[in-house]
């Protein structure tokens, strides 16, 4: 065990009002055990590829330039990327940098440090865990085949546990695989500085059966399983000084399609990449023309909040400004909007949260990318020797604090995070900061846009964004 070490445990899509002692018992002691963040949130757009990127950078995309799950970049501009395929992040790193931040393992290499992920996620999301860790001598164990895989553990993984379990909804026996892996053979064998393990459900079953069914809530049922094990070696004094649990984004229900490709006119579907966050990419656009494309979005029932002002420029009237989501990257697109939702919106339970989804799951199933409430909150709690015990901090705080955190704890620079350390989880941290918040909102045609923001210490994190109003199509 070495000082500082530090397991991060992700469960993908985890609501953490979701976390309870009947569903997972293990999670919501180790919760109350140690220091819980009440109002933890996502980065926007809410997708697994873009919080993995900010969970491991320290920052939000506006700066590391992965800026959502699937998207346009200048140095493969024959099609979009798609960032849950490790093929298409390589190809876009052959010809440009893939993302404009250092990785936590990048920041490791540099001080002589060791770092191994275990993961059942994409194998998109398990390269962006440590982008370059191959290149930092670093080791990572994927339950799907990626030039990532480390040969040697691998070999050891198979020789011991056999051959990885087909995915299943719920992935239980997947995810109790990689488990294994870490307290069979990274923790006896390697003892990181860092280690994550990357649990893909309740995220998986979730979007194919709903945020309460009974799948997904067995699904929970079993990672939970999965993480009593991790925290009883753990708590036995194996693994490292450090754990901190986390999610990298909530889930609500998708009740309704939209077909933004079928409903725009013709001249804006060959520039769209549609999704829960779309992105119109249009050539070099006067103001005028993107005056234009909000006119056309505030007559779509399905749009949401609509943002501009990318790479510094001046966002257009009626939409909001990427920097207040901390996007704007000049990877970004000119225009974004989000899909609107359907149901109860701001101050509204997040289980009855619903929104409209264009693809991959059917209706009732769980959805995430947007704003709501219940996509941005997430599971975020810590323990170790430098942890407080017992405590709750109230203070907002978001994935790219997580990187600068677990840089602290190894007594190492968070130089090049924007991401704060939350040092008021400390044992011998300061009073948590005061935080202040401003809702931004602007109207378009009778179409209302709302965005919640706290600032902490001169940092932004979002809180939720919300509409209202029935524009241009009442």
């Amino acid at each position: 065990m070495k000082p500082g070490s530090t397991l991060i445990v992700s469960f993908d899509g985890l609501r953490p009002d979701r976390v309870t002692a009947d569903l997972m018992p293990n999670l919501a002691a180790f919760m109350a055990e140690g220091v819980r963040f009440a109002n933890a949130r996502s980065v926007f757009p809410s997708e697994t590829r873009v919080a993995v990127t900010s969970t491991f950078t320290g920052n939000p995309p506006r700066w590391h330039g992965m800026i959502a799950n699937r998207f346009r970049h200048a140095a493969v501009p024959e099609e979009p990327v798609r960032t849950g395929l490790v093929e298409d992040l390589l190809r876009v790193a052959g010809r440009g940098p893939l993302i404009h931040r250092p990785a936590l393992g990048d920041r490791l290499a540099a001080a002589g440090r060791s770092m191994v992920v275990v993961s059942t996620a994409s194998t998109g999301a398990t390269h962006m865990m440590n982008p370059n860790a191959v290149t930092n001598g670093h080791e990572t164990f994927c339950c799907h085949p990626t030039p990532d895989m480390s040969p040697t553990l691998k070999a050891e993984a198979e020789a011991l546990l056999g051959p990885v379990p087909e995915t299943a909804r719920p992935n239980n026996a997947r995810i109790d695989y990689a488990r294994r892996v870490l307290t069979d053979i990274v923790w006896p064998t390697r003892d990181p500085d860092v280690a994550v393990i990357w649990m893909n459900d309740p995220d998986l079953t979730s979007h194919a059966f709903g945020v309460r069914a009974p799948e997904t809530e067995a699904s929970q049922r079993l990672t939970d399983a999965a993480f009593g094990e991790i925290l009883a070696g753990w708590r036995a004094g194996r693994g490292p000084e450090h754990l901190i649990v986390m999610s990298d984004h909530g889930q609500i229900t998708g009740s309704a399609t939209a077909s933004p490709d079928m409903d725009l006119p013709a001249e804006y579907r060959d520039r769209l990449v549609s999704g829960v966050f779309n992105g119109l990419w249009l050539d070099d656009p006067a103001p005028a023309d993107l005056a234009r494309a909000v006119d056309v979005l505030s007559e779509m029932p399905w749009c949401g909040l609509v943002f501009t002002g990318r790479a510094g420029a001046p966002a257009v009237p009626g939409t909001l400004p990427f920097p207040l989501v901390g996007q704007g990257h000049a990877l970004a697109p000119p225009i974004a909007f989000t899909l609107r939702s359907t149901g109860p919106d701001e101050a509204s339970d997040a289980g009855a949260e619903r929104r409209y989804f264009t693809e991959g799951i059917d209706i009732g199933g769980g959805m995430h990318g947007g704003l709501n409430r219940g996509e941005l909150a997430t599971v975020l709690a810590g323990a170790g020797p430098q942890f407080r015990a017992g405590f709750v901090s109230d203070t907002p705080c978001w994935l790219p604090d997580i990187t600068p955190t677990v840089l602290a704890l190894l007594g190492l620079s968070t130089e090049d995070t924007s991401g704060r350390v939350l040092a008021e989880a400390f044992a011998d941290g300061p009073e948590p900061p005061r935080a202040a918040q401003t809702v931004n909102s602007v109207e378009h045609r009778g179409f209302q846009q709302h965005l919640a923001v706290w600032d902490v210490e001169g940092k932004s994190v979002i809180d939720c964004g919300w509409t209202a109003g029935t524009g241009a199509w009442r």
